[in-house]
């Protein structure tokens, strides 16, 4: 999306990261390793959680946009079996999202859906069924 081709991208990030290895190398920055603890970890996965958590809405919201929640999805009164002319006479436009019987609501019962499986095996993890910890 930015124009960059694959390789030519994958060939700069590999020499930056050698340069990078080589100076931490050159000036002894493995002290600084030390100072990655449990809470960095946390933090970084907090942030990933958190852009998936996004994704997820965006892409839910962008679905119900497309694809709205109708009361009937069945033909109307006035409606014909052949395609109606637009007003200048021509045919309807073959490219036009029409919109799918309840697309929205599958997406959104299988995003609950997903989330409350996770929910419960998380809780089940910690459950005395594994007695782990």
């Amino acid at each position: 999306s930015n124009e960059i081709e694959f390789l030519t991208g994958r060939a700069w990030i590999g020499i930056w990261l050698v340069i990078i290895v080589v100076l931490t190398v050159a000036f002894e920055g493995s002290f600084l390793v030390r100072f990655v603890s449990r809470f960095t970890q946390e933090i970084f996965s907090f942030l990933i959680s958190l852009i998936f958590i996004y994704e997820t809405f965006f892409k839910l919201g962008k679905i119900f946009m497309d694809h709205p929640l109708r009361g009937c999805y069945g033909r109307e009164e006035n409606d014909t079996a052949l395609p109606t002319p637009t007003s200048d006479g021509r045919p309807p436009d073959a490219t036009q999202t029409l919109n799918q019987p309840n697309t929205a609501l599958l997406s959104l019962v299988l995003t609950a859906g997903t989330f409350f499986i996770a929910f419960y095996l998380r809780k089940f993890k910690n459950s005395p069924f594994f007695p782990g910890r």
